[in-house]
């Protein structure tokens, strides 16, 4: 018997991951944040989304044995200035920094971020589609949704998007990447930065992102159609290759476990046997049970909700939908949901050079053959 409490223990970790929020166009899985019209500036959208504040740099205090207050002329703190939400909400002044900074530090505003997506709304080559403040504003993402999309067989339809990821937490660089998944939250950020990007790119904060600086970037990242079409064939493909449930397993093996398919003494029906030398590992059995549209934990069974399974380019079981399997078990599933593994995985994100989904979808390109 399935138990559906999984989906609202997960919409339950969210509200500690976003603090405030505004999108445009379909409602964000977690139901938070404020809905507005799909044609807002990226100004507008920043006032929507309670992000029309400021950090600056204070100077690191602290109290001496004898109660005296002292402050360091060379070590700072990121502050996020006092400031009033829409709805009247009086929002104190707090440290959002993780680490103190130096003079040399050169903070990234919001309203700066906001000016980056100006000349894609002014030309009518995207859309601003999200605004959000994560971890109490340590993390504030934009997202702008851009004119390429395309569609697979059966009539489902992918987005392109772009986003600046600005992180006043004073150890991370800012990241301006594209993305084919709409961040919606940490864990959708997260299964972003998991994904092959045609834009990325990382901005220090020992640079002053000047209007310079950003156009240089826009000029050696731009949004290039080509390469949209070339992640639309791949698509297609992995949508053309029916599959058993062998497939499935040896698909899920060659990602996550492929030492297993060497042992001659390997065999199918050896998937869940109890035996230490061919126990598959939690990430096999998590996509696995994703592609059925179940979760296990603390042994019992749950029902899992927009794995996109429902799609119709996989109605039919091919390699595609192991790939969004793969993809589900590395932005929802893997690593915990409380906000302290939620951050370390961000971290572990930001930190690597390959990504599992990009291997997931090397190897299932390989299978159509």
């Amino acid at each position: 018997m399935y138990k559906n409490s999984m989906a609202s223990e997960m919409r339950n970790n969210m509200a500690h991951e976003v603090e405030t929020m505004a999108w445009a166009n379909d409602v964000p899985w977690h139901g938070l944040g404020r809905k507005v019209d799909s044609d807002l500036t990226p100004d507008q959208i920043l006032l929507h989304a309670d992000l029309d504040w400021k950090v600056q740099m204070k100077p690191v205090q602290w109290t001496t044995h004898d109660n005296v207050i002292m402050s360091s002329d060379k070590y700072f703190s990121l502050v996020r200035e006092a400031h009033e939400r829409i709805d009247g909400t009086q929002v104190p002044e707090q440290i959002v920094g993780t680490q103190w900074v130096t003079d040399q530090y050169n903070i990234i505003q919001n309203s700066r971020q906001a000016e980056f997506f100006k000349e894609y709304i002014d030309s009518g080559m995207a859309t601003m589609e999200t605004a959000i403040s994560l971890f109490g504003g340590r993390i504030v993402l934009l997202m702008a949704k851009t004119n390429n999309s395309f569609e697979l067989a059966g009539g489902d339809k992918i987005e392109q998007y772009i986003y600046f990821a600005n992180y006043h937490s004073g150890r991370d660089k800012a990241r301006i990447r594209s993305s084919n998944i709409r961040v919606v939250c940490n864990n959708t950020l997260s299964a972003s930065l998991r994904s092959g990007a045609k834009v990325d790119g990382l901005i220090s904060h020992r640079v002053d992102f000047t209007n310079d600086l950003e156009q240089q970037f826009k000029e050696d990242h731009g949004i290039a159609t080509s390469q949209m079409t070339t992640y639309q064939e791949k698509l297609e493909k992995l949508a053309s290759k029916k599959i058993k449930e062998n497939d499935l397993i040896n698909y899920c093996l060659m990602v996550y476990q492929p030492e297993l398919l060497k042992d001659k003494n390997f065999s199918y029906k050896k998937f869940n046997s109890d035996s230490q030398d061919f126990k598959v590992n939690a990430n096999v059995k998590r996509s696995f049970n994703a592609f059925h549209d179940i979760y296990e934990a603390n042994g019992k069974i749950h029902k899992l909700k927009n794995t996109g399974n429902d799609l119709k380019s996989v109605k039919d079981d091919n390699l595609l939908k192991v790939f969004n399997a793969i993809s589900y078990n590395e932005s929802h599933l893997k690593g915990g949901s409380s906000d302290k593994a939620i951050q370390m995985r961000t971290q572990e994100v930001l930190l690597s050079d390959t990504t599992i989904t990009d291997k997931a979808l090397d190897v299932g390109l390989s299978l159509v053959a």
